[in-house]
């Protein structure tokens, strides 16, 4: 009877899957990450407007101090200043996604390529198992060919006898 097909390279298959999901995982953490900063940055922005306006409406009705003109440049270079750093930071992120992205890229490529082994190594088996059977087969049926040609044989034999 035919044996079951084994993979040799099973378990470096199962550790290529298994490195292709912890680089996925880890792809997921930057990109949330990455979310957290644009949350940031987004939140960065609307601190800077809000100021702004409340700045105009303060410089509107003409009420103007040196020292609170000094503070508002101040705060407000300070905001610039955060949404620049959290720019930085996404920019950090978004490089360290691309590099995440390449190790995903180069696993995958890695893991099908065992997989390409493994269903070129199956085909292999199938069709040796296939000419094993109609060996097989053609062994039975040669058999059979054989008695009953011995059959008629005997048949003649008695007959004639």
């Amino acid at each position: 009877m035919p044996k079951k097909f084994t993979f040799r390279l099973e378990t470096l298959l199962t550790v290529k899957k298994n490195k292709e999901e912890l680089i996925k995982q880890r792809l997921a953490e930057k990109n949330r990450e990455a979310e957290t900063v644009r949350q940031e940055i987004s939140h960065a922005q609307d601190q800077l407007k809000n100021f702004l306006v409340s700045e105009k409406t303060k410089r509107s009705g003409g009420d103007e101090d040196v020292a609170g003109m000094r503070q508002s440049v101040a705060h407000r270079n300070a905001l610039k200043l955060e949404l620049l750093k959290a720019g930085q930071k996404l920019d950090g992120v978004m490089v360290a996604i691309y590099g995440i992205n390449q190790e995903l890229i180069k696993a995958s490529q890695e893991r099908r390529a065992v997989e390409i082994i493994k269903e070129n190594r199956y085909e292999e088996w199938k069709r040796e198992n296939n000419a094993a059977e109609q060996k097989f087969i053609d062994d039975l049926s040669q058999q059979r060919f054989i008695r009953s040609q011995k059959g008629k044989v005997c048949d003649d034999v008695s007959v004639n006898a």
